[in-house]
């Protein structure tokens, strides 16, 4: 079985367990695994804005494009930092001052000096779009 990976756009076949599914056929884009016994596949659906998840070895899903190109690395305490201050969802993640800000609050120091360099700005802004991957992984 091929990894799922950050970026990658997957295709709903069958989603069993739930009383609401997305429905078959739906596409959208990884933007976050998660692994372990509580194994979770995010999803940014293209059709619709729910944000139901999918569950490893239960729904039913193919991969019909690798986004590993697309998907913007960062240091790992970037990536740590941008994914706990989206987790926490107090901020609209294009509110790059306030999510600089939280970043910081929530000790991910790191992550709020590369989110305020002006440098960074675009890679960014890209990383909204396409995802955020960890260098090295």
């Amino acid at each position: 079985m091929t990894k799922v990976q950050n970026g990658d756009v997957i295709r709903v076949l069958h989603m069993p367990d739930d009383p609401d599914p997305i429905p078959a056929g739906s596409t959208g884009t990884v933007i976050r695994v998660t692994e372990g016994t509580m194994a979770q596949i995010d999803v940014r659906w293209d059709d619709s804005s729910r944000s139901l998840s999918l569950i490893p070895g239960v729904d039913q899903f193919e991969i019909i494009g690798r986004g590993d190109s697309n998907t913007v690395r960062v240091p790992r305490a970037v990536h740590e930092g941008i994914t706990a201050v989206r987790d926490s969802g107090m901020f609209n993640m294009l509110d790059l001052p306030a999510v600089a800000g939280l970043a910081r609050q929530m000790g991910f120091d790191e992550a709020a000096d590369w989110l305020i360099d002006r440098g960074n700005r675009k890679a960014y802004a890209q990383g909204i779009f396409r995802g955020f991957a960890a260098e090295g992984d």
